[in-house]
């Protein structure tokens, strides 16, 4: 009989710090944030611009960007999962169609070392572009027409208006949306769970998909928990930046 309890004080920290699946899993989750996280503030901004002024059929076109909020990430990454096909999947047929990569139409999306994070960032980011295009389109209508209507007469020219105008006036919903996607996106586990399994070579092993492996999968219970507290605070550290930075980009007047 070995000696069931032991404190160790924070080896095991300073033990997965060396463990290269786990800094590998670190750079990832990164990399997933920097392709996912512009995007899934910008685009559903721009939706929302586009979509600000009421005009005819416009609720039907904002259905349909307001639709993949009905859609579960798991059923998602089934349709996904077929979209990106390697023989029969759209998006092969479609580039073959244009011409576009000529040699290159039958690539293996989620197996391709290459293309198989940023095909799941897509995913995360039809799933959630929904949501944030209701938040900021209630946002951009709820910028006082006053303000516009003045700058207007002054002559400024619409990106005047959105730059120095909505953009202050929203940054209260920038913000929020920029925190949840920023912890979405460095907790991501699920396409890469149901799709890829952490793979080809580790490319999308995230840190939480590593405490998955590493507690659940191969029962290391004081692994799993060391990357989950690593993971928690890495993703605190993150958001710390970003509350840094309200103080001086966000107006709440």
């Amino acid at each position: 009989q070995g000696e069931i309890v032991r404190f160790v004080g924070l080896q095991n920290y300073f033990d997965i710090v060396k463990r290269g699946e786990f800094i590998n899993s670190v750079k990832v989750s990164f990399r997933y944030t920097l392709m996912y996280l512009p995007l899934a503030v910008l685009l559903p901004l721009a939706l929302a611009l586009v979509a600000a002024r009421r005009k005819p059929f416009s609720k039907i076109y904002q259905t349909c960007f307001a639709l993949p909020m009905a859609v579960s990430m798991s059923a998602a990454c089934l349709i996904f999962q077929q979209f990106y096909h390697r023989r029969n999947g759209f998006l092969n047929y479609f580039l073959n169609q244009i011409g576009l990569m000529a040699n290159r139409t039958d690539i293996n999306w989620l197996q391709d070392k290459t293309w198989a994070l940023p095909s799941l960032a897509v995913i995360a980011l039809w799933s959630s572009i929904g949501f944030n295009f209701m938040l900021m389109l209630a946002a951009v209508r709820n910028v006082p027409e006053e303000l516009l209507e003045s700058a207007s007469l002054e002559g400024a020219g619409y990106w005047r208006k959105v730059f120095h105008i909505i953009l202050p006036s929203i940054s209260p919903t920038l913000f929020f949306i920029i925190c949840t996607r920023a912890i979405a996106a460095l907790t991501m586990n699920q396409p890469a769970m149901i799709l890829t399994k952490g793979e080809p070579l580790g490319s999308t092993s995230t840190m939480v998909y590593y405490v998955y492996t590493s507690g659940f999968r191969s029962t290391n219970y004081t692994l799993g928990s060391t990357a989950s507290i690593c993971t928690f605070f890495i993703t605190f550290l993150f958001l710390l930046l970003n509350f840094l930075y309200e103080k001086k980009g966000v107006h709440y007047d």
